[in-house]
């Protein structure tokens, strides 16, 4: 597994991150993206095999762990988009 940084974005390759969903079975995720964003650190996640979906989840540390809390304000979910998607204009 490599790891590159650009411009704020920390680019992991093939890092598989395993959530329990609302019934407690696990669904693995593919992380596309760790973005760097307002002094916050946010994943772009995409579940295994529907790599067309991707969600956003906001990282933070809780007693030393990782925890995701999925963005579910529109504006800061945008936002995060708006920074993915700025990689890519240069």
């Amino acid at each position: 597994m490599g790891t590159k940084v650009e411009r704020g974005i920390i680019m992991e390759e093939n890092k598989i991150i395993t959530m329990l969903d609302e019934d407690g079975e696990k669904i693995d995720f593919e992380l596309i993206e760790i973005i760097e964003l307002d002094e916050n650190k946010y994943a772009l996640l995409a579940p295994i095999g529907e790599e067309d979906d991707a969600f956003v989840y906001k990282i933070e540390v809780v007693d030393g762990k990782e925890q995701y809390i999925a963005v579910e304000d529109e504006e800061e979910f945008e936002r995060v988009l708006e920074e993915y998607d700025s990689t890519f204009e240069e």
